[in-house]
């Protein structure tokens, strides 16, 4: 018999995920200290073990919002996670466990994030894509795979003098300079800079960051995460004055070189909306477009979330905040985005 219970053994946890072919980054354990350290969210990591030899995991963590609702989410503030298992066996017992745990502490959703498909009988939601660029093996081939009119404008940027610089958790303050004033420009909360310095201080093999400088100043930015051969851009920014010379097609551009330099075999260029501005830009790079299907345990009486800000409910609130000091806004917007994961 399969049992599903927490798990007390980290290094087995990351040796399970380690030898799992269908594991995402974010199923590591050194994710669970980054968001328990930052948020301040608890974490109920289970496993699924037989004859002492694990079978499956599943790590949760516990939302709680008044505004939102109380909720599990595998995982919060990323695009991949969800059930990693050997079995069907496994994954039953898992989920199970999982919603156990949302009755016993009165959860509206459990919420589980899937690059793909996977074998659970709940409401499947696809809210978002994702869009991968396959690497060349070479930049030359890269570089001709592009239109001639985005060849045309990354030219342009280079002859606009902006200075491209690759850095780790020095160049935070930088990263977040750019993408805070950016994110309230959108109208939308700001994650608070210590989430980006602790995904620098526990995974800093894998976190880099790229950064375009103009007259000494930061004006656009990529916060980009390695993981088995794969380049994820799940953070990027730029400011206003930095887009009529096409900052953010040099920077999305240095980012590619650089991966293709670095024996990447491809680029996940990050979650958008169907239709929006962010994923046109984003057909510049790649037609390959892969959906994010996320499945739903409601509780009765509940229903699926949609605390998203293309949502009609929150368009005011986006307005508003547009306008708001940029201090303020990054006051505000750290005790906010802890509920919207």
């Amino acid at each position: 018999m399969i049992r599903a219970e927490l798990c007390q053994d980290p290094v087995a946890w990351d040796r399970y995920v380690e030898s799992h072919p269908a594991a995402a980054n974010y199923h590591r354990w050194c994710w669970r200290q980054v968001i328990e350290q930052t948020f301040g969210h608890e974490a109920y990591y289970f496993n699924a073990v037989k004859d002492g030899a694990l079978q499956g995991i599943l790590p949760l963590f516990s939302i709680r919002s008044r505004l939102f609702g109380n909720s599990l989410v595998s995982m919060p503030f990323f695009s991949y996670g969800g059930l990693l298992t050997d079995s069907a066996e496994a994954g039953e017992a898992l989920i199970a466990k999982a919603v156990e745990l949302a009755q016993r502490l009165s959860i509206r959703h459990i919420e589980l994030r899937r690059g793909g498909q996977t074998h659970v009988d709940w409401q499947k939601i696809t809210p978002k894509i994702t869009m991968d660029v396959e690497i060349r093996p070479t930049v030359d081939e890269l570089w001709n795979s592009l239109s001639a009119k985005v060849r045309k404008r990354v030219r342009h940027a280079r002859k606009a003098g902006f200075e491209a610089r690759w850095g780790s958790i020095e160049d935070v303050g930088n990263f977040y300079t750019v993408f805070a004033t950016n994110m309230r420009n959108l109208g939308t909360p700001v994650y608070p800079r210590a989430w980006f310095e602790n995904m620098c201080l526990r995974c800093p093999r894998d976190v880099r960051i790229l950064t375009l400088w103009s007259n000494g100043k930061p004006v656009a930015s990529a916060f980009l995460i390695a993981f088995r051969g794969i380049l994820e851009l799940p953070w990027a920014a730029s400011l206003d004055e930095c887009r009529r010379d096409f900052a953010p097609l040099l920077l999305y551009w240095t980012m590619l070189e650089w991966a293709t330099q670095n024996g990447f075999q491809r680029v996940d260029l990050g979650r958008c909306t169907p239709g929006s501005g962010n994923h046109a830009f984003k057909r510049h790079w790649t037609q390959e477009e892969r959906p994010l299907d996320w499945y739903y345990w409601v509780a009765p009486g509940s229903s699926v979330p949609q605390a998203r800000p293309e949502n009609t409910r929150y368009q005011l609130a986006i307005k508003v905040w547009k306008h708001l000091p940029l201090a303020m806004a990054n006051q505000l917007g750290p005790r906010i985005v802890r509920a919207l994961p």
